[in-house]
């Protein structure tokens, strides 16, 4: 099996359920990806090598309880290593928590999507694949082509 071109890091089961469209985008667009767990309890060196590891793929993080980590990962990630943060509420991590947290990253090299938005997740991390390999942004334009528009 080749290198995953996007990962999809999670908590908790309930944060890998909310990668369901995530999945289904990226698999009929034919584009790599892997699923990845955080320990029950995420430090930031965890967190670090995961994102680490996948180099100049996109990494995608359902954060929930373990977003309390953001703001150190943040200033000490790459300018070229992609992050997408998919906020995940939950009775651990509220959202009123989370917003108040991701609006201290203001200024940093982040993509934010709205809460459990796996389909803006997925599509930023194929833009991002996009700014590098031309063909992505041939599969996105045929993705979307495809789609209706959904008035806001």
């Amino acid at each position: 099996m080749g290198r995953a071109e996007v990962l999809l890091l999670y908590e908790s089961a309930e944060e890998r359920a909310c990668f369901e469209a995530a999945r289904t985008i990226l698999s009929q667009m034919g584009i790599s990806f892997r699923e990845e767990a955080l320990p029950t309890t995420p430090t930031l060196h965890a967190l670090r090598q995961s994102i680490e590891s996948v180099g100049q793929s996109v990494c995608v993080w359902a954060a929930g309880k373990s977003a309390y980590l953001l703001p150190v990962l943040a200033s000490s990630l790459l300018p070229t290593q992609p992050l997408i943060v998919m906020p995940c509420p939950s009775e651990g991590a509220p959202l009123s928590y989370l917003e108040t947290l991701f609006e201290t990253m203001r200024g940093y090299p982040l993509a934010f999507t709205r809460p459990r938005d796996a389909q803006a997740a997925a599509l930023l991390a194929v833009h991002a694949l996009a700014s590098r390999h031309p063909s992505y942004a041939d599969l996105l334009q045929a993705y979307l082509s495809k789609r209706p528009l959904q008035p806001a």
